[in-house]
């Protein structure tokens, strides 16, 4: 039998699912016993007399790392939070996260941006760093504001200061503005300051959160949108790893990344921040009704515009037209249910808008870049292996 030391805690909706992505992988390997213990310096003890054949651990704090690392023991990390370690470290792609959130708010006609994260974590650093380069593309910059959640703040510190520092960047950050938080954690804490301040979420502050905890995310009030991590296909690929570092061989010399693919959206930024009530009326009128196979003379009709002016509208505030608006519309809806349901493609063409199920997949892969059966078995492994 294997000995493997779990080193995580389960109060973290990206640690559980790093935990189901381990167990998934050990299924098929009936050998291994685990004992589970929160990344907490306290259980060292209890570790050293245990002697692991391996360990997964989600190591952010450094004298925890520092002894573990000292046992000598295969490794894996799942948590790029402390730069300075060179071990085995499976992680999420974080810049990724950070263009994702960039797309999600672009879209929607964000001109004024915001970071809600640390200054020295590693994984915080390159979402906020993906965040920014994809904004200055696009010709915007980045108003950031750091507080030291890992992703919890720890318990000593102080709610007073902490309130005071968001307080006072949230009263001076343009509005609307979009803000990405580094996690779930932090944007709940924006959502409740926010809240404090009578600051209206999401029409004067849009916030994105990271990890899709759907605890965290609904119980902040509005509930929060947040990017999804790939945590069961990290735990798989780190028990993967492991697994092979058991065996003699040799570790990878650099990380392992896992590519996230989409964003849950709640209530925290489903709106779209233009100054022109027609064109958020027009985008609010195709939400409503994609899945019936609309056209622009349906959303010209309905609103009683002139299309030629809506046309134009749409151009100078969102750089895209009413019709690629509308297809944008049918491939976010497709990408939902090709993530979330088992329907067949017939069903998932027809709740998206499409004639066809051919159509769809012609549209998807001019859109996506790969098939709606691609992007679905792609989505279907960074949620369950």
């Amino acid at each position: 039998l294997r000995r493997v030391a779990l080193l995580m805690g389960q109060d973290l909706g990206y640690c559980r699912g790093v935990l189901r992505g381990i167990h998934a992988y050990a299924a098929h390997h009936t050998n291994w016993v685990f004992r589970d213990a929160p990344a907490d310096i306290r259980v060292l003890t209890a570790l050293r007399e245990w002697r692991p054949h391996g360990i997964i651990a989600h190591l952010f704090d450094p004298d925890l790392a520092r002894q573990v690392v000292a046992l000598r023991r295969p490794l894996v990390n799942t948590t790029g939070t402390l730069t300075e370690l060179s071990t085995p470290l499976v992680e999420v792609d974080n810049p990724t996260i950070g263009r994702l959130a960039a797309q999600h708010f672009l879209q929607r006609g964000f001109v004024h941006f915001g970071y809600f994260g640390s200054s020295w974590t590693g994984f915080s650093l390159q979402r906020e760093q993906g965040f920014r380069a994809s904004l200055a593309e696009a010709g915007h910059s980045l108003s950031s504001c750091h507080a030291e959640y890992l992703p919890r703040p720890p318990v000593d510190s102080s709610w007073k200061r902490i309130d005071s520092q968001v307080r006072d960047w949230l009263t001076a950050l343009p509005k609307p503005a979009a803000v990405l938080a580094s996690n779930d954690v932090p944007a709940r804490h924006l959502a409740e300051m926010c809240r404090l301040l009578a600051i209206r979420v999401p029409e004067q502050v849009a916030i994105l959160g990271v990890d899709n905890d759907e605890l965290e995310c609904l119980l902040s009030n509005p509930p929060l949108s947040s990017v999804v991590n790939p945590s069961e296909q990290i735990g798989h690929e780190a028990a993967r790893l492991l697994d092979r570092m058991m065996s003699g061989r040799k570790p990878p010399r650099r990380p392992v990344y896992v590519t996230p693919t989409r964003i849950v959206v709640r209530q925290s930024t489903d709106i779209v921040a233009v100054p022109d009530g027609d064109v958020s009326a027009a985008v609010s009128f195709i939400r409503e009704h994609v899945a019936e196979n609309i056209g622009v003379a349906d959303v010209i009709r309905a609103l009683g515009l002139a299309r030629r002016r809506l046309e134009r509208r749409f151009q100078s505030l969102l750089g895209r037209t009413v019709l690629q608006e509308i297809q944008r519309g049918r491939i976010e809806q497709a990408k939902r249910l090709l993530a979330e349901t088992d329907w067949p493609m017939s069903a998932v063409a027809e709740r998206s808008g499409f004639s066809t199920p051919q159509r769809l997949a012609v549209v998807f892969h001019q859109q996506v870049g790969e098939s709606p059966t691609t992007y679905r078995h792609r989505s279907r492994r960074t949620q369950r292996l």
